[in-house]
């Protein structure tokens, strides 16, 4: 099962808001857990990113711009930041389907293909792009 970089917050979110049971509930939670890790390197090397292409305050942390209600960091050259970040945000995170990990994945893999709930805008593409990653693993197969 493969995730691009950029997929992970939505995912996690995502299965937060399954209301889950019991082992349901607990393989989602392994599952979470897998993600997080992933997503916190994620977010560690896009502070360096940031730490390397940013304006630096006198204590040496990044100097943050506000734009009316939006805060971001100052950039000094924002087309070298994106060009770096563009590789990270495109690396792809493999789960292997494994003996240790066959039953959560199928747990998950059910929870989501039966969530129950409705989706419009854009939610509905992000759903389906997961979903279709769970049909991927062929649930019935593994």
């Amino acid at each position: 099962m493969k995730f691009f970089i950029h997929e992970l917050e939505y995912v996690i979110s995502f299965l937060y808001r399954l209301k889950l049971l019991d082992f349901n509930s607990r393989m989602r939670t392994r599952f979470i857990k897998i993600l997080a890790e992933r997503f916190q390197q994620y977010k560690e090397e896009y502070f360096d990113l940031v730490m390397e292409h940013c304006v630096l305050d006198r204590d040496g942390q990044p100097e943050i711009i506000t734009e009316g209600e939006v805060q971001r960091y100052n950039i000094k050259d924002l087309q070298a930041f994106q060009t770096s970040l563009a590789p990270l945000l495109n690396e792809e995170f493999v789960i292997e389907v494994t003996d240790n990990n066959r039953n959560m994945l199928k747990s998950v893999a059910y929870s989501v293909l039966h969530c129950g709930l409705e989706f419009t805008g854009d939610d509905q593409f992000k759903y389906d792009a997961l979903a279709a990653k769970f049909e991927e693993l062929h649930l019935d197969e593994i």
